[in-house]
C-alpha cells in the first residue's frame, strides 16, 4: 500500500532534532496526506544557545510549517534522559494514543549526544510495550503495533551502517531549510544547516537525486512480492 498516507510519529530528544534529523522525509509525507505527529523529550534546557520558553516556541512554529502536531513529554530534562521503565512507559502510552503506522527516532549508537542514543533506545522498547496487551501499565489505552521503526541520525556520527532507506526529499527542500530556520537560537554560533544540507546533497548525490535524507532499521522487510521492492543504489556507480 505504498500510495496511502500514513500516520507518523517522529520522536525527538530537543526541539530541533527532528527537523534537522528527519524534516525533510516528513514534509515529503505531509504533502502527500500523510498525518505527522511529532513527540519531543525535552525543552532543551541545558542547551548553550537559547532559554526552554524560546526553544519550545521555535519547534512548535516549526510543526504548524509541517502541518503537525506536537506534544512535549517530560524525561527528566535535557542532557539527564535514560532509559527509565517510567520514560519506556511514557513513550509507549504516547505510541498507543497516536496509534502511528511508523515510528521515527533518533539511532541508538553511542557516538553522538547522549540524549539521541537514549530517546533512541526508549522508543526501541517504548514500540515493543505498546503493543502489549497484558501490561496492567497502559490497561488505560488499546494495545497498539507499530508496523515500522526507523532510526535517523542528527549528526554524521550517529549514522549506521546497516540497512538504509534514502528518501527523495528533492521536492521539498527548500522547505526543509525553512524549517530548520525556525530553530534561530541554535544558529547563533554553529553552521547546523550548513551541515545538514551537505549531507543531504551527499545522500542525494550517490542515490541520482538532488537532495535524500536517511533512515535507518535493523529490522527486515516483509513483501507481497518482488515487484515491491524498491530500487538499490548498487547499480548507480
Amino acid at each position: 500500500m505504498p500510495d496511502q498516507p500514513l500516520r507518523i510519529l517522529a520522536v525527538g530528544a530537543h526541539p530541533d532534532d527532528v527537523e534537522f534529523g528527519c524534516g525533510g522525509v516528513l514534509l515529503v509525507e505531509a504533502a502527500r496526506g500523510s498525518e505527522i505527529v511529532l513527540c519531543v523529550c525535552s525543552r532543551g534546557e541545558a542547551g548553550t544557545n537559547g532559554t526552554p520558553e524560546e526553544r519550545e516556541t521555535e519547534a512548535r512554529n516549526a510543526a504548524t510549517l509541517i502541518g503537525a502536531e506536537i506534544e512535549f513529554l517530560h524525561m527528566g530534562g535535557d542532557a539527564r534522559m535514560v532509559a527509565s521503565f517510567e520514560n519506556v512507559l511514557a513513550l509507549a502510552r504516547r505510541i498507543r494514543a497516536v496509534q502511528p503506522a511508523i515510528v521515527l527516532a533518533t539511532t541508538t549508537t553511542p557516538e553522538q549526544h547522549p540524549d539521541h542514543a537514549a530517546v533512541g533506545q526508549i522508543c526501541r522498547d517504548a514500540v515493543r510495550l505498546a503493543r502489549y496487551g497484558g501490561l496492567a501499565d497502559l490497561r488505560e489505552l488499546p494495545p497498539h503495533t507499530v508496523s515500522q521503526l526507523f532510526g535517523y541520525a542528527v549528526t554524521p556520527s550517529a549514522e549506521l551502517h546497516q540497512r538504509a532507506i534514502r528518501v527523495d526529499i528533492s521536492a521539498q527542500f527548500e522547505r526543509w531549510v525553512q524549517l530548520m530556520e525556525c530553530h534561530q537560537t541554535q544558529l547563533r554560533t554553529r553552521r547546523y544547516i550548513d551541515l545538514q544540507v551537505a549531507r543531504a546533497r551527499t545522500f542525494g548525490i550517490e542515490a541520482g537525486v538532488e537532495y535524500a535524507q536517511v533512515l535507518f532499521t535493523d529490522s527486515d522487510f516483509l513483501v507481497g512480492g518482488l515487484s515491491e521492492l524498491p530500487r538499490t543504489l548498487s547499480g548507480l556507480f
